[in-house]
């Protein structure tokens, strides 16, 4: 008896060095594909065992999921075959969290056979182990027909059971290794789509107008939708565009790229801010497959003789202040559809004479509808009252709107884009 102790006592022990064997190797290495290798090599050496897979968990089906099968026909297994929780021995192990040891597969109910059947393998004895991280049960892994010995024991199960909490550890720090390699990655290309899309945008000092402008934007994300371009023509007069596209993000910036090369390439065209709109709507829906739209307004303006010829694709309405009066109103249009939604869409056009130092404001939808942390709106009323005030020039009043907009968002979350033009003429 006393020997028999002994031997159990051994055997223990070089069961543990087995797995601090292992430990390292399998800790050697954060690549989830690579890890998933190495964990089913070392878990057939450990058993000492016929062959042994590896499934986890898709959360999105909750199936499991062969990763890792090894032997003769373990690349089958692994391309033909998932399996629904509570299906066969490792659906049941997966199911209820608990481990199984089934020396006689032929006379187990739980067996599901269709994987032999399809395979040509013949499993008659199967150890299979949950994997889990903090108690949530991540799949499964399971060895298969032991080598040297009839059938599988308790101590087996013991150190197989250890092994897989080391594996499950190891594959836990390899996941959120790889998340945070992908999410560094998301990073970097979205400060390079930053970076383009900055590019994109006018060097409004570089222009030397004949007007005072100024230009503020603000993406809720890295990258955002709205727009705003700045061109200057023959004879000193300028072409003036400010749009809000659908949607944020990578998306919505792809699509404004789209939309600010199609304005300059019809720049050329026409002078008429009607006629434009009429060939961009056109060119949106012909060539975007976003699903998304664009309200955008555009003007022509004369600095000379201070006319400004407009029209507007379901955008807000530039606000003008008066230099003489200080009175603040919004300019009057037909604003149409916004761009992209219908094919055959006939903007009209407006026009309005300016005096000198009159003021036009042209925004987005994130300035007046930027909430505060108890949900109340920056709204039209203070942006009116704003623009009512004494400005020295176009940078003060833009960078003063913006710098308000701050205070009254502090500590709450921005929801959309923000961009705004000042034009003092």
């Amino acid at each position: 008896m006393k020997q028999h102790a002994e031997s159990a006592a051994g055997q223990t022990v070089r069961n543990l060095h087995k797995v601090l064997a292992v430990t390292a190797k399998i800790n050697s290495s954060l690549d989830l594909d690579e890890l998933l290798g190495i964990i089913m090599s070392t878990a057939s050496d450990v058993m000492h065992t016929q062959t042994a897979s590896l499934m986890l968990i898709e959360p999105a089906s909750n199936d499991l999921v062969f990763k890792v099968a090894l032997g003769d026909k373990g690349s089958e297994l692994i391309e033909k075959f998932r399996i629904k929780m509570g299906e066969g021995i490792a659906g049941h192990v997966a199911q209820t969290g608990e481990a199984v040891i089934v020396n006689d597969t032929q006379h187990d109910a739980r067996f599901a056979s269709r994987f032999d059947e399809s395979t040509g393998f013949q499993t008659k004895a199967i150890l299979c182990v949950p994997l889990k991280n903090k108690d949530k049960v991540i799949g499964v892994i399971q060895a298969i027909n032991p080598l040297t010995r009839h059938e599988f024991s308790n101590d087996d199960l013991e150190l197989f059971s250890i092994f897989a909490d080391q594996a499950a550890i190891s594959l836990e720090n390899a996941r959120m290794h790889k998340e945070l390699i992908q999410q560094e990655k998301a990073r970097q290309e979205l400060r390079i789509a930053h970076e383009i899309q900055q590019k994109f945008l006018p060097d409004i000092r570089s222009l030397k107008l004949k007007m005072d402008i100024s230009a503020e934007s603000l993406p809720a994300r890295s990258v955002g939708g709205d727009l705003y371009d700045i061109v200057r023509l023959p004879d000193q007069k300028i072409a003036v565009i400010l749009g809000d596209v659908s949607g944020k993000g990578v998306p919505a910036a792809l699509y404004m790229v789209q939309a600010l090369s199609a304005f300059r390439f019809l720049i050329p065209t026409t002078t008429q801010p009607a006629e434009l709109l009429n060939h961009l709507n056109r060119i949106l829906i012909q060539h975007s497959h976003f699903g998304m739209f664009l309200t955008l307004l555009y003007l022509f303006i004369d600095p000379v003789s201070g006319l400004v010829e407009y029209a507007s694709a379901g955008h807000q309405a530039a606000l003008l202040k008066n230099a003489n009066s200080g009175e603040v109103t919004a300019l009057k249009d037909n604003a149409g559809i916004p761009l992209g939604m219908l094919e055959g869409t006939v903007y009209e056009q407006t026009q309005v004479r300016l005096s000198k130092k009159d003021l036009l404001f042209l925004y987005t939808d994130g300035i007046t509808e930027a909430r505060n942390s108890k949900g109340s709106e920056f709204g039209l009323k203070n942006l009116y009252q704003m623009l009512g005030e004494n400005w020295k020039d176009a940078d003060e009043c833009s960078q003063s709107v913006f710098s308000r907009l701050k205070v009254f968002t502090q500590g709450a979350v921005q929801h959309d884009d923000m961009t705004a033009l000042t034009i003092i003429l």
